[in-house]
């Protein structure tokens, strides 16, 4: 079998009209000009085939054959004996670039495993591997984080002192049965218009609520459930896991999108922006579970901590009208008693 090519000698970049001839066994002559020579398929390596691209044979000594003729290169490789390998899987891989049936499967396929793993996959190893962190990174993590805060957004808390310790009193019941309980905190300040009435734990376990907060509730026990949601945070240690599923969902994101710039950009980062929204409302559902046993093992009515989420959201007005792009979930969905 011969066949047209192009030759490449290695020192120059024009192309010498050449023609080559395949023998069986995997034998190879050259013939360039008046020149004419033999090489073996153990000698060469042969460019695999990627659609109608022409296949380069490289030599031995730097140069090189280009030849447009894909099939007689394939129908030489087979008699050979090397399409049995890595020569038989690429030409499974160039059947399947032909049949844009397969392609566009292979690509629903990837696109569903894909977010499948981000939704379940991932979530649940991060669980997984924070248990088997210590816990001193979790310090690590909310180290001067408060000290921040007061610098920037709060103030000192300016309830009265007997109010200020009987709330500590309160957080003092949710802590009293958990393991390493000395390191649990909470601090009283007020939040102003930037802040507002709110709540949050820090992983290092510090439980900040603000006064804000405090004065919308009208009960002990819509205080008791928002400290144990709180606490139920640090306990499941969500900041750590929200740490480690954002790191893999961007190393995910990052091997199926590839390099991704420019315009491409915003449309690469929307998929992660929606993951760790889903990501912060499954969160919030834990520590409000946590929260409704913690109610319910001592005997406290759970309908509080619907209470003061109701208020919470009209003192916010309402809920956001997407609550897919809420951090958490809608107000009636935690509602449950």
């Amino acid at each position: 079998m011969r066949i047209k090519a192009r030759y490449f000698d290695g020192r120059s970049s024009a192309a010498q009209p050449a023609e080559l001839e395949f023998k069986p066994g995997g034998a190879l002559r050259l013939i360039v000009g008046e020149r004419a020579w033999d090489e073996h398929l153990g000698s060469v390596r042969v460019s695999d085939r990627i659609g109608r691209m022409q296949r380069r044979i490289q030599l031995a000594d730097g140069s090189m054959c280009e030849i447009d003729d894909n099939d007689a290169v394939d129908a030489w490789l087979r008699q050979a004996g090397a399409g049995a390998g890595a020569g038989s899987f690429m030409q499974r891989v160039f059947w399947l670039e032909q049949h844009w049936g397969v392609a566009l499967a292979a690509l629903v396929a990837v696109g569903l495993l894909t977010l499948g793993f981000l939704r379940y996959g991932v979530p649940a190893l991060a669980a997984r591997a924070a248990d088997h962190l210590p816990v001193a990174i979790d310090t690590e993590l909310g180290t001067h984080t408060l000290e921040l805060l007061d610098k920037r957004l709060f103030t000192p808390s300016r309830l009265p002192a007997a109010r200020q310790h009987h709330i500590q009193e309160l957080f003092g019941q949710i802590i009293a049965d958990l393991p390493g309980r000395e390191r649990y905190r909470l601090e009283l300040r007020t939040g102003g218009k930037a802040i507002g009435a709110n709540a949050f734990a820090l992983p290092s376990g510090v439980v900040v609520m603000t006064d804000e907060l405090v004065e919308l509730t009208r009960h002990d026990g819509e205080i008791t459930a928002v400290l144990a949601h709180e606490v139920g945070h640090v306990v499941h240690r969500h900041a750590t896991r929200l740490l480690l599923q954002t790191s893999v969902s961007a190393l995910v994101l990052f091997a199926v999108l590839g390099d991704v710039s420019s315009v491409s950009s915003l449309a690469a980062g929307a998929p992660a922006l929606l993951t760790q929204a889903r990501y912060s409302r499954q969160l919030e559902r834990e520590a409000d579970d946590y929260s409704y046993a913690w109610l319910r093992a001592h005997q406290i009515p759970t309908h509080y901590f619907g209470d003061v989420l109701s208020r919470l959201g009209a003192s916010q007005g309402g809920d956001a009208a997407i609550s897919y792009l809420s951090s958490h979930p809608r107000i009636d969905e935690r509602i449950h008693n």
